[in-house]
């Protein structure tokens, strides 16, 4: 879907109101087509999932499945209002998004469906984002001038890269989890992922700074502005905010640890100590990855994967403490953010790019930053 809102933007940004309809409208058919066929299959594997599970009924099952399909719509619009960065209403079904479900899956349990209406809730409480959702994009769904040239606005080389990018940096974020629960004992993990949780909201506070960043910088790279500035104040109020959290949770991290989680978690302030640490340059990163995202740059893509694969195998060897994890995550994170400012400062001042014994300047050099 970031694809989805860099499209948007780009398209919002050459005032092409016909191409954000043809945009909506794929996007919409192909989602629906694939969604589809996988409900399909989810429904009759359906019986195989109850008995794996050992689960008393087939019914939750398959609302399950249902809600998952009715979840695909919301998402969509949400892409093409943060694209043209509305973002009233894009904070308004944000903020409703989690009290809505809370609330109907509360009604349909109440009222007697017992299990079955928490995936109640889920579908009916999917409906009604989709159909918030619809109100201001509805302009973007009607039907689509017949001399329009636009057919295929996302292809496989735009969507490959912004998906390994994501999947490498959700393997820098979250597989210290899974290496605590393989290599320590249930006492030492479960202090550990306490602390974890903690920490990574130093990571995640950046996140409604990203969700503005990311349309505005799509928009510039389209009218061929630069957009350096953006990405200047982002990093620098991404720091203040996540440096003020690591710092809190460095001072005081007994006193937050206890305030949260009470006593029964105290040992997990040790962690919670060094862990916002390490959050903070992933947290520049989120917002560094997701800037060359917007511009389309797709080396730093695989500088990233690089990077997820180091972490991986580094691990691997070393796991005597969950102290070297949190330390292999602080040293990666922080190289790979400097290897995509290295990245972005050559392209900015153009520097000369030399290969088989030829000097190459900023033509061949924004082709190559471009791949």
């Amino acid at each position: 879907l970031m694809v989805v809102t860099k499209k948007t933007a780009e398209y919002k940004a050459q005032n092409d109101l016909a191409g954000i309809r043809s945009l909506v409208a794929m996007t919409n058919y192909r989602v629906f087509f694939a969604g589809s066929l996988a409900l399909a299959i989810f429904l009759i594997a359906s019986p195989l999932i109850r008995d794996y599970l050992h689960a008393p009924a087939t019914a939750p099952i398959v609302l399950l499945g249902i809600s998952i399909f009715i979840a695909l719509a919301f998402p969509i619009n949400a892409a093409v209002l943060q694209g043209i960065q509305d973002y009233t209403w894009f904070a308004l079904l944000q903020s409703l998004a989690g009290p809505a479900k809370l609330l109907l899956c509360l009604l349909f349990v109440m009222i007697g469906f017992s299990v079955n209406g928490v995936m109640v809730g889920f579908i009916f409480s999917g409906l009604l984002l989709w159909y918030l959702s619809y109100i201001p994009v509805r302009k973007f769904i009607r039907p689509i001038p017949v001399n329009t040239s636009i057919i295929n606005h996302i292809s496989f080389s735009q969507v490959v890269p912004v998906f390994f990018a994501n999947l490498a940096f959700a393997v820098l974020t979250q597989a210290d989890i899974i290496f605590v629960t393989r290599y320590f004992t249930a006492h030492d993990a479960g202090m550990y992922a306490a602390a974890a949780i903690l920490g990574k909201a130093v990571m995640y506070i950046p996140a409604a700074i990203v969700l503005a960043l990311f349309p505005m910088v799509s928009e510039h790279a389209a009218l061929n502005r630069s957009s350096r500035h953006l990405l200047i104040k982002a990093l620098l109020l991404t720091l203040a905010i996540s440096g003020f959290g690591a710092l809190a949770f460095y001072l005081f991290p007994g006193a937050i640890v206890s305030i949260i989680y009470g006593t029964r978690y105290l040992e997990a302030y040790k962690i919670l100590k060094y862990y916002g640490i390490a959050m903070l340059p992933m947290a520049m990163l989120l917002v560094l990855m997701n800037y060359l995202i917007a511009q389309g740059r797709r080396l730093f893509t695989y500088v990233m994967v690089v990077g997820a694969l180091v972490e991986l195998a580094i691990v691997l060897l070393w796991h005597d403490s969950q102290f070297i994890l949190i330390a292999v995550m602080l040293i990666i994170s922080a190289c790979l953010f400097v290897a995509g400012v290295l990245l972005q400062f050559l392209r900015e001042f153009e520097f000369p790019i030399t290969v088989r014994n030829c000097s190459y300047h900023s033509s061949l050099q924004v082709d190559i930053y471009s791949r």
